[in-house]
């Protein structure tokens, strides 16, 4: 692999990683399980601490972890 085709994908997984955390605040795990199946990734461990809710998924052979939580929160 080369390395801007391991820059592409990386980016990629955090990109699903940012959409799919925040559509765990608004829709909980189904909303996140939705946006990584659309993208053709996958869930590897959702986490809640308060109102803040983390995620991580992969996708074409990478991993990536955001979190997010409600406005105001």
């Amino acid at each position: 692999m080369r390395i801007g085709d391991a820059a592409v994908r990386r980016a990629r997984a955090d990109a699903i990683a940012d959409m799919a955390a925040l559509a765990a605040v608004t829709g909980g795990d189904e909303g996140a399980e939705a946006v990584t199946g659309a993208a053709g990734a996958s869930i590897r461990a959702i986490r809640r601490v308060g109102s803040t809710v983390g995620v991580r998924v992969a996708a074409d052979g990478a991993t990536a972890e955001a979190a997010a939580r409600p406005a105001g929160g």
